[in-house]
């Protein structure tokens, strides 16, 4: 029973796709050590540092987009309150 075990393991191993996949390992392992071994990361500052930047100069426009919206909504509100108070009088 182990035997036969033992020939399917092997076989397993042997394979062309199992020496492929431990070659593409090995090569990845490999690269991602590259990029981090340099110690060098001011080209990841820098693009941080200008995302950054791009980003703070949205700021001012949402936050006028938002005063639009909460004026927009209150008018609404304002509208709709007159109104249900205008039909109550006109009730009683």
């Amino acid at each position: 029973m182990f035997e036969r075990i033992n020939k399917k393991v092997k076989g397993f191993f042997s394979s062309q796709r199992m020496k492929t996949l431990a070659l593409m390992l090995l090569v990845g392992t490999t690269a991602a050590m590259a990029q981090n071994a340099a110690g060098d990361y001011s080209a990841g500052t820098t693009a941080l540092t200008t995302v950054t930047e791009e980003i703070a100069k949205y700021v001012p426009i949402v936050v006028k987009l938002c005063y639009a919206i909460a004026g927009v909504v209150a008018i609404v509100g304002a509208i709709s309150v007159y109104i249900a108070m205008s039909a109550s009088v006109m009730v009683a």
